[in-house]
């Protein structure tokens, strides 16, 4: 009965973590600097700057070394993110160039920066 229980509760913590149909989901990971700041922007444009129709949001945030954020977009989105310059000596505005990715649907992936 406990092997039961177990299971049950083995399965149902599954089926929390799997990436739901409607959406793909990426993590990004730094493994190279102690902080880096991302840019992340959800779209349907080929232009990742472009806010125009298509465009579904915009997210900011530090990550720290070894650690990784889960970004997930609507299927069909493209994610496009970027990072400082020169994480080493961070320059507000000072962005990379785009990195882009389109996840199947349903799935996820991980990447590093």
């Amino acid at each position: 009965m406990r092997f039961r229980a177990t299971l049950l509760g083995l399965l149902a913590l599954a089926a929390c973590s799997s990436t739901p149909s409607d959406t793909a989901r990426l993590t990004l990971n730094n493994s190279a600097w102690e902080q880096v700041n991302v840019q992340v922007v959800i779209t349907r444009r080929a232009d990742c700057d472009s806010r125009g129709e298509g465009y579904v949001s915009t997210r900011e945030f530090a990550l720290r070394k070894s650690r990784g954020e889960i970004v997930e977009a609507p299927n069909g989105a493209t994610l496009c993110w970027r990072r400082d310059r020169n994480p080493n000596d961070p320059v507000p505005g000072a962005w990379s160039g785009w990195t882009r990715a389109t996840p199947s649907p349903g799935q996820s992936a991980e990447l590093n920066l």
